[in-house]
This record gives C-alpha cells, structure tokens and sequence, in this order.
C-alpha cells in the first residue's frame, strides 16, 4: 500500500491522464454499446470531457483543500452548490449549441433552459466527480495519518533522546558529589595515620569501578547495587570507628532482580551525612532490602539528635537526593513511591520501587543480615 501511493505521488500526472482515458474509454464504450454508434459516443464525451475535468479539478483544489478540509462547512456546501449549478448550465449550452446541431436535430426541439435535462448533466457529471473526491480525500486521510505517525514517532525520539540526554547530566552530578564526601573521609584517615587506609583505597577503587562503567547500563542486577552499598558503608565504618552501628538486612534473594543503577546509594550517603555526622554518642543506621508482590521495598533509617524535626538541606535541595528524585521520575515514572519520615529521634526513608515480572522458580524465603 505504502509503495503503491508513492508511484501514485511519483507519476501523479500520468495517473490522471490515465483516469480521464478510462472515462473517455468508458463512456464510449457503455454508450456506444446501446446503439452501435461508438465513434459517435466517443466523439461527445471529449466534447463533454473539458467541462468534467474543471468540475472535479474545482472541486478537488479548491473546494476540498481550501473550504472543507480547514472546517469551513458553509462555505463549502455553498460554493459547491453554486458549482454545481454553473457546470449543470455550461453541460446544457454545450450539448444545446455544439452536440445537438450534430448528432441529436430533434433535441432542438425543447428550450435551451430545461430544468430536467440541466438537472442530468449536472447529476451525470458530479457523480464521476464524487468518485474523484472519495479518492482525493482517502490519499489525503492516508497522507495525514503517515504524517501524524511520523511527527508521532519524531515526538518518541526527541523525549527518548531528552531524557538521556538529562539522565547522563544528572549521572555526571552524582559523580563528584559522592567523590567529595569519599575523598574527605580518606583525607581525615592519612592525617592520621590510619593502617585502613590501603583498605579504603580498594574499596574506593571497587566504587570507582562501579561507577565509570555499571552506572552507563539501564539496568544492573540488584546484588551489584548492594555490593556497591556494602563498600561505602566500610568506608564509613572505618570513619566512625566502634561509635557506629550499622545493619544491612536482606529479606529476599536477590537473584533476578534488576534495579537502575546508583539509585539507593544516595538515600545511604545522606543517611550518614545529616544524621551520623551531627551526633557524638553511639549511633545506628538501619538499611532493610525486600520485595513484596513483585514490588521492591527499601527502608533506610538513622538515628539523629534529639529534638523536632528539622528541614535537611539533602532532602529538599541538596544534589544527592534531588537529583535521585529526578532519576527516579524519569526511569520509574509512575512505577515508585518516596516517603521520608522525620521523627524526633530518627529520619526514615522508604522507597518502593515496581519491578519488571522475571518468571522464577519457587524459592525459599530467606533472611540474610549483612555485618559491616
């Protein structure tokens, strides 16, 4: 269909050509069957076929493209009325002054104003222009309806491209803010001498490693992402010393289970940045891992100083949570839930997060408690 419209486009005047060929092949050929005169029959319809053409041609380009297909109704209806009355009287005059004295001396006989035989032309001729128009408008409804999925499928491409484009940028922040905070934590271990800081060194290579090249994929397997977690939270056990408690708690096998990357290490980072760092006793951080009717479940909570709950410049404005909500609207989309909950003596963050179905054997429910 798609190749034969655009032969049709290609050798568009051959096309028509060819249509007023069939008409003329046509008329003589019906007509001329009725009494054998096909010459003659051939003969009055390329009389009659000027007057066919400018009533279809009107009809096509201007009172179609310019009145009906921009909603201009009664304009239309009424041009085409006027039209068809004009060409119904030029059809008559013709046949009364050039086709009668030829071929039909009796038809003479009636006026040259005769409502019935004007009624005729006119109904004989619109109905080979009606046949014209159907076409006319099915290639233009085809015509709009490639361009829609075009301009349709263009649309697709610029968001897909935009949002890329934004998730790469956004990626490319997250780099160096966690490096800040990694490099002053090692920084304050050489001042001192730390024998751990070969240790912090590895670990920071592995994050590294993690962040140049699985950061770039879609999509990367749920126990990378916890991996990744468990390195930074040694980097901070090593800061903080024995004051720290700190828990990562796995629910459900993490087998299967596909997340984007980068995106629950921030929740951890922040935990550690606005609430461990501000308080001087013994502190604890919580970090739960679940899934539940296909939909995974992480829960980070952390002890904070006492006292009313107080506006976190990470979690309305900072880089490290604003860029993750960002992140999570454009990759998730409807697909997450985000809660942050600021009690007196903890900030609780829960993040739901719906996953794409993986068709899995039966598993048994395990609990794993990971010690860093």
């Amino acid at each position: 269909m798609e190749s034969f419209v655009k032969l049709l486009f290609r050798y568009r005047i051959a096309w028509h050509a060819l249509f007023w060929l069939s008409l003329l092949v046509y008329e003589g050929v019906i007509w001329g069957n009725i009494d054998d005169e096909y010459r003659q029959r051939f003969t009055i319809s390329l009389i009659e076929l000027p007057l066919k053409m400018l009533a279809t041609y009107v009809t096509l380009y201007l009172l179609i493209d310019k009145l009906l297909l921009r909603k201009r109704y009664g304009y239309f209806l009424a041009y085409l009325l006027l039209s068809m009355v004009v060409v119904g009287v030029a059809q008559r005059l013709v046949g009364y002054y050039v086709i009668y004295p030829r071929f039909y001396l009796q038809g003479l006989a009636t006026p040259v104003i005769f409502p019935a035989k004007i009624l005729i032309y006119t109904f004989a001729t619109y109905a080979m222009v009606a046949v014209a128009a159907t076409v006319h408008l099915m290639k233009k409804w085809y015509v709009d309806q490639q361009s829609a999925q075009q301009l349709h499928e263009m649309t697709q491409l610029l968001a897909r491209e935009k949002l890329e484009a934004e998730l790469k940028l956004l990626k490319s922040q997250i780099h160096p803010h966690f490096l800040f905070n990694t490099l002053n934590n090692l920084y304050a271990l050489t001042l001192n001498g730390s024998p751990k800081s070969p240790e912090i060194v590895l670990k920071l290579s592995e994050l590294m490693s993690y962040m140049l090249y699985d950061s770039n994929l879609a999509r990367v397997p749920l126990g990378k992402e916890i991996q990744y977690i468990e390195n930074y939270i040694t980097l901070e056990k090593v800061r903080y010393g024995d004051r720290l408690d700190v828990s990562l708690n796995l629910y459900t096998p993490l087998d299967g289970i596909q997340i984007a990357p980068l995106i629950i290490l921030p929740f951890v980072e922040n935990s550690f940045k606005h609430g461990v760092s501000r308080q001087l006793d013994c502190v604890w951080v919580r970090v739960d891992v679940l899934t539940n009717d296909n939909t995974l479940l992480f829960k980070i909570e952390n002890s904070k100083v006492s006292g009313p709950p107080t506006p976190r410049p990470g979690v309305q404005g900072g880089i490290g949570l604003q860029n993750v909500r960002k992140r999570l609207d454009i990759i998730y989309g409807q697909r997450y839930s985000l809660q942050l909950f600021d009690d007196e003596e903890s900030f609780l963050v829960v993040l739901k997060i719906e996953l794409d179905p993986v068709p899995t054997g039966p598993v048994a429910h395990r609990e794993k408690t990971v010690s860093v």
